[in-house]
């Protein structure tokens, strides 16, 4: 079975990441991915954020804050993503 890639929606862009830093000792809590693993919901010291992995520099981060704020960009960007088997 191939693994689908993602295309992005325009608006997706719209979005500021920023390489992810630690922010303090305790752990960053993984609670949901994506359907393909593109995007993690995070929690960390009473923060919210969504990561995503890049080759280029590691992690990055976007939206990070309260849970309501941060939610709304989490489900913004799993919503905005489709995946399309990849012609060979």
């Amino acid at each position: 079975m191939r693994r689908p890639h993602c295309v992005y929606r325009k608006h997706v862009a719209m979005y500021e990441w920023t390489p992810h830093v630690r922010s303090s000792s305790r752990q960053v809590r993984v609670t949901e991915t994506s359907c393909c693993g593109e995007y993690e919901w995070c929690c960390e010291a009473g923060k919210f954020f969504v990561l995503r992995h890049t080759e280029s520099i590691g992690y990055e981060e976007t939206g990070r804050g309260r849970y309501s704020t941060a939610r709304l960009v989490w489900a913004a960007l799993v919503i905005a993503h489709e995946h399309q088997e990849r012609a060979s």
